[in-house]
């Protein structure tokens, strides 16, 4: 980890790449046994909502990583001495020239022409009405008991329903979700999560054997464990789960998470909704 002398602003604020670059700092000290589960977590989720590179940089001061957060991009430099210089020779120029024109005594008459005085510029404060509340847009985190307990609160207000058909959930630095249910018209929609819910357009009839279920008897934290500690199940702790599926296919209920492994072929672990491993596909060269 580079020194923090190398950081001029440590106060700037964060942008994505820092708080996913971050994230995969905690989830490689987690893997190589620096932090335990909860910290982990816990630091996962101050990563993700981090508004200045000082808050991600507190997050793994005290770990052994080769990850560093890239260094902040600098701001416009002041001008320089010679830049400086050059336009005061310009004044100087323009001021004799001024000058010049404006004394010579050829009986041509030269009107002085004052120079146009900038008007300041005026800050208007636009309060919002007592009647409006400001709308700020709070994440979804995807990989946590806490994260997946608030997903499924929004998503049940939003659509009135916790029955589903499957939940595909993307958990790496790139976080979003698609949620599959019946519409009204029993037909299969897809609901895109990122920001907000988006439900597509485009519908389909169901297929045979696609069986849904209440979202409600899914223990979120029981999700949570299962994705932590896929890439220990798959015999790659370096590893990063990254997708996650969620279904009941054909009365088999099932999480199934898929880990990327730098160097190696992925893992995949599949367990049933009390977390009891079903299937492993160990990662391998």
């Amino acid at each position: 980890m580079a020194s923090t002398s190398k950081y001029r602003s440590t106060a700037l604020r964060a942008r994505d790449i820092d708080r996913a670059l971050t994230a995969t700092a905690l989830d490689t000290a987690y893997a190589d046994g620096q932090l335990t589960f909860g910290e982990h977590r816990l630091r996962t989720e101050r990563a993700r909502t981090a508004v200045t590179l000082d808050e991600l940089r507190r997050l793994v001061t005290d770990l052994q990583l080769d990850v560093d957060l890239p260094e902040p991009v600098t701001g416009r430099s002041a001008p320089t001495p010679r830049v400086l210089l050059a336009l005061g020779s310009v004044v100087i120029v323009a001021a004799g020239l001024a000058l010049f024109f404006a004394t010579r005594d050829d009986g041509v008459e030269v009107a002085a022409v004052a120079a146009p005085v900038p008007s300041p510029v005026e800050s208007v404060s636009m309060p919002l009405p007592d009647n409006v509340t400001p709308i700020v847009a709070r994440p979804f985190v995807f990989d946590t008991a806490a994260g997946l307990d608030d997903f499924r609160a929004r998503f049940i207000e939003r659509f009135g329903s916790s029955e589903v058909l499957s939940l595909s959930l993307q958990v790496d630095e790139d976080s979003r979700a698609d949620v599959y249910r019946l519409n009204d018209d029993g037909r299969v929609e897809r609901i895109m999560v990122s920001g907000g819910f988006e439900p597509q357009k485009d519908t389909s009839l169901p297929e045979e054997g696609q069986l849904g279920f209440d979202w409600n008897l899914l223990d979120s934290a029981v999700v949570a464990a299962v994705i932590a500690g896929a890439p220990e199940t798959v015999g790659a702790p370096q590893g990063v789960a990254d997708w996650v599926n969620i279904d009941n296919d054909e009365g088999e209920q099932r999480i199934s998470v898929s880990v990327s492994v730098p160097d190696l072929s992925g893992g995949r672990v599949e367990t049933d909704f009390a977390g009891n491993p079903t299937r492993v596909s160990p990662a391998q060269r």
